[in-house]
């Protein structure tokens, strides 16, 4: 027995060290061209980096569309830049040597989740990785995939406290893990441990108030402004609803362009606004019934087997984020690397399917501008892009369905 788990325990580290390795050697490659494809984000985050170091406040003094805890992954390679502050270059080479450092403490956290599954998921998560790497050491949403994990590994030890701030701090650098907050709730309480859900909901709400109160404290008239410039986006080019107003110009069925503002690639179209309409109603709608089932689900599997499986926790979580991303009017492909803290916990029939679309995702990511132009291909791509993650979505919901738990039950 010993035998094996040094054997495994080798395997595992040695996944770790080759994701690292291919993680390097493409970031290499990209590096002398980083400018064609991360030109935008990169001198958005030097310029806010400056900002700072010169002693201009965030909301205040200049506009921040993050929310204040993406100043962490943004300003840290700045602090190892003495007097002055970092030039551009300089500035590219720390944030991405600052997501490679997170990429491999992230595969340290996913084995910490699945020890006795760590050789199979690493092999996942080097899988994803290396679909994503193009893309991956480029942004900072690895820093709040970090926390989400963190948050994972806490609920697992009954940390519900850590848990909660693992979150809170999630959603005060890139908003999106408020989706979690109730699946993570419900796990909790489904077990019969409500003071404990209790206990995570507080510190998550706590931890996110008290990231958010000093910046609004210092600007208290811009501050939401982070908020607002999400909620005046248009339609942007590659969410699931352009994606389908974009197949529809290919066909001939209604006219459909875009322009770039916010940062990205917008629709234009009749369709638009009503859409636009719609998309909250939809929105809510996704949610509350995949946080129905799971409070379905975890309830079920708590009174039949006495406790709840990671693998429903992980399930679920990613049912979350993906109707959370399917059901925006945003989907940018760095959203994508959100998914790294759950799906190489899942099985291999998720993953490969999942697999299949990161690599679409990176290869129309690539040539936008056929995108943008309606090229065919490229907009027959995205949709079935979108349609596989539309898939993975049903699928899980499907596969961990109470009633699929009460057929088996019924069968045996």
């Amino acid at each position: 027995m010993a035998v094996f788990f040094q054997s495994s325990t080798r395997r595992a580290i040695a996944l770790i060290a080759l994701q690292f390795l291919l993680t390097i050697g493409v970031t290499y490659w990209i590096f002398p061209h980083y400018e064609r494809w991360h030109a935008f984000d990169l001198q958005h985050y030097h310029n806010i980096s400056v900002s700072i170091r010169q002693g201009l406040v965030p909301y205040r003094d200049f506009l921040l569309e993050y929310p204040p805890a993406s100043l962490i992954p943004i300003l840290l390679p700045q602090l190892f830049s003495g007097h002055e502050p970092l030039a551009s270059g300089d500035y590219v080479f720390g944030f991405v040597a600052e997501n490679l450092v997170f990429a491999v403490l992230l595969a340290l956290g996913l084995l910490g989740i699945a020890p006795r599954r760590g050789v199979s998921t690493l092999t996942k998560y080097t899988l994803l990785a290396m679909l994503l790497s193009p893309l991956l050491p480029w942004r900072y949403d690895l820093f709040p995939t970090l926390l989400t994990v963190a948050a994972v590994l806490a609920a697992m030890s009954g940390f519900a406290v850590g848990s909660g701030i693992a979150l809170g701090l999630g959603i005060a650098a890139k908003l999106y893990p408020v989706v979690l907050v109730p699946v993570f709730f419900l796990y909790f309480v489904a077990s019969r441990r409500v003071g404990t859900g209790v206990k995570l909901g507080v510190s998550a709400i706590a931890t996110t108030l008290l990231t958010f109160l000093p910046f609004w404290w210092l600007a208290p008239d811009d501050f939401t402004s982070f908020l607002t410039y999400h909620k005046d986006r248009g339609l942007q080019i590659e969410s699931v609803y352009a994606g389908l107003v974009s197949l529809g110009d290919v066909l001939g069925l209604t006219e459909a362009s875009s322009e770039m503002n916010y940062g990205a690639q917008h629709l234009i179209s009749p369709l638009s606004e009503p859409l636009l309409q719609l998309q909250p109603w939809l929105f809510v709608a996704a949610m509350a019934t995949v946080y129905g089932l799971t409070w379905w689900r975890f309830r079920e599997e708590s009174q039949r087997f006495t406790e709840i499986s990671v693998e429903t926790l992980v399930a679920y979580s990613t049912a979350a984020l993906l109707a959370f991303m399917l059901m925006n009017k945003v989907f940018s492909p760095q959203y994508l690397i959100w998914l790294l803290a759950f799906l190489p916990l899942l099985r291999w029939r998720f993953v490969g399917v999942a697999a299949v679309s990161f690599a679409m995702t990176m290869t129309f990511s690539f040539i936008t501008r056929q995108l943008r132009l309606m090229y065919p291909p490229s907009v027959v791509l995205l949709n079935l892009r979108n349609f596989l993650l539309l898939g993975v979505l049903l699928w899980l919901l499907v596969s961990f369905s109470p009633f699929r738990l009460r057929q088996t039950f019924q069968q045996d």
